[in-house]
């Protein structure tokens, strides 16, 4: 079917037919996926908006799907460093996989559906191609069906995305409007160069129209969860759902590539409403998917004080903006169901954080002291690899948080498209390194950390962590050398030999099970040397606990 002969049947039939539309959020392929940020929360919006003028089904292609091996992936150069089957208690990645429906699959329910209309979610850019070939698969089963993509990489590059011939048309910004109005005008018949709807672009003549992205008015809207099965999406035991009280940021970090959007809250009504579906629908996890969830700590204490007795296990694994925050706040986070609460560091050197232009984490700080002593379980995360950063800052930050009742939680930076970082660095030669832009890639942004040294930083924050289980379950142990001779509980004969063989002699290395031998591990010698001479007589401080353990 034709855009023409669709539009024409929209003419003839207007009472009589409904648009069939499939809201897609497609497979993505890399080395990881973290299936408890998967939730499609923002196809829902979109289909609650729609749902009146349409026939919707929310199609997610990629959780709760078996992942398999793609074979070959776009990253031979990573084969030193991600080594499938070795075994290490200080694991990276092995295998490269597709998460999510594969080629025929994705073509056997589009052409079950037999949609009129296919939009497709494309969040991030290294992901934008999986994106695409679902728009060419969905030509592929009938020419006739409209395509759609939005979200953030087609609001960055919305050219890119429409020369595709398998893409009709890119919503910029916030999309529910445009689409609602998208879906209006082509019921009627109209199409192409006649439309003028804000955030809508397409190809025209030899070009394309592009349009400035939208930003949605009306942000009280509450999604139909209805449209997905909430047994896909738990954390834990329990379903979990994302909750947006508030969109945007009013910052502008240098490695942020978040388009920008101005900071808008809900009304506490709407969002009260939306607490309400959750217990209905048998919720028991709610994370926040704000930017800046308290930026407003007047209307997130509100927010805390509707959720407060229901019985969620609440979390925030982005947003919480530690400047605002301070105990009387902690302990009403608490009191409503935060147990684990996640922070960005991004570095403990000032002139660092004033380099990407963020504030420093005063207040974080000065706060450390009391969640260490409260019942709170913190991760707290730090970037390896920005430009400009040096090994000595990021080992001081390592060190420094290695010491603290937390799980510090590494990041390697990656270029983020949208971002000044990114603009300056890599501008418009980005298509050809479209993979490359994932932490996972480790791409060496900054010439001072090589690959080996981002590498290594991986593994020494592995290290720590493993130290610092051990600390939790060895309260009586005062240094590590103190566990020399002797097998901990709950370790292997090999895993400890790793562990034993770092110590000693300041290398790492994993084991080959085919083989049935160690292996050296690619490392930065010199970085492993320096943090072990700079950890030296330090305290390694429990996750769980205040337990700690010497280095020696």
């Amino acid at each position: 079917m034709t855009l023409q002969r669709f539009c024409q049947r929209q003419v003839n039939h207007i009472i009589l037919f409904a648009v069939k539309v499939l809201l897609i959020q497609p497979p993505i392929e890399d080395f990881y996926d973290t299936s408890i940020r998967t939730y499609p929360l923002a196809l829902l919006y979109l289909a609650v908006r729609i749902r009146d003028i349409s026939d919707v089904i929310v199609m997610d292609m990629r959780t709760g799907h078996r992942r398999v091996v793609p074979g070959m992936h776009p990253f031979p150069d990573l084969a030193d460093y991600y080594r499938d089957g070795v075994r290490t208690p200080f694991s990276f990645f092995g295998r490269y996989y597709r998460f999510g429906l594969d080629k025929n699959e994705i073509k056997k329910e589009i052409a079950k559906e037999k949609p009129d209309v296919v939009s497709i979610s494309s969040l991030f850019t290294t992901y934008s191609l999986e994106a695409i070939e679902v728009a060419r698969l969905a030509k592929e089963v009938d020419r006739g069906i409209v395509t759609v993509m939005g979200g953030i990489h087609p609001t960055l590059f919305p050219r890119h995305v429409l020369e595709s011939a398998s893409v009709d048309y890119v919503i910029r910004g916030e999309g529910e409007t445009p689409l609602f109005e998208l879906l209006t005008a082509l019921s009627r018949g109209v199409a192409g160069k006649d439309l003028t709807i804000n955030g809508l672009c397409f190809k025209e003549g030899g070009g394309f129209r592009i349009s400035e992205p939208n930003i949605e008015e009306d942000i009280d809207m509450i999604p139909d969860r209805g449209f997905l099965d909430p047994a896909k999406y738990r954390i834990g035991r329990k379903n979990y759902s994302f909750l947006l009280t508030s969109r945007g940021c009013p910052f502008h970090c240098s490695f942020c590539g978040r388009p920008s959007i101005p900071y808008r809250k809900r009304s506490l009504g709407s969002i009260e409403e939306e607490i309400g579906v959750f217990k209905d629908l048998g919720i028991g996890a709610v994370d926040f998917e704000d930017d800046m969830l308290n930026l407003d700590p007047y209307f997130f204490r509100h927010v805390l004080d509707l959720l407060n007795g229901k019985g969620f296990t609440l979390s925030a694994m982005n947003g919480i903006y530690t400047g605002n925050l301070d105990t009387t706040a902690l302990k009403r986070m608490y009191e409503a169901g935060f147990r684990r609460l996640n922070f960005s560091l991004v570095d403990i050197s000032k002139p660092v954080m004033e380099r990407q232009k963020r504030l420093f984490p005063w207040n974080f700080l000065s706060l450390l002291p009391w969640l260490e002593d409260s019942p709170y379980l913190v991760e707290t995360h730090f970037i390896i690899g920005l430009p400009d950063q040096t090994p000595g800052e990021i080992l001081e930050t390592l060190i420094f948080l290695m010491g603290k009742r937390l799980l510090p939680g590494p990041s390697i930076f990656y270029l983020a498209p949208g971002s000044p970082i990114f603009d300056e660095t890599v501008g418009l030669n980005w298509e050809d390194r479209v993979r490359s832009l994932r932490s996972s890639a480790m791409f060496p942004v900054n010439p001072l950390i090589p690959r080996d040294t981002l590498f290594t930083f991986m593994k020494l924050t592995r290290f720590i962590n493993y130290v610092k289980n051990l600390a939790d379950l060895e309260p009586g142990v005062k240094r590590l050398s103190d566990l020399a001779g002797r097998l901990p509980a709950g370790v292997s004969p090999i895993d400890w030999e790793i562990v034993s063989t770092l110590v000693r002699e300041r290398r790492f290395v994993s084991y080959d099970p085919g083989r049935r031998q160690f292996q050296e591990e690619p490392q930065d010698a010199s970085l492993v040397k320096r943090f072990f001479e700079q950890s030296k007589g330090l305290a390694v401080r429990g996750f769980r606990t205040s337990h700690s353990l010497k280095m020696d």
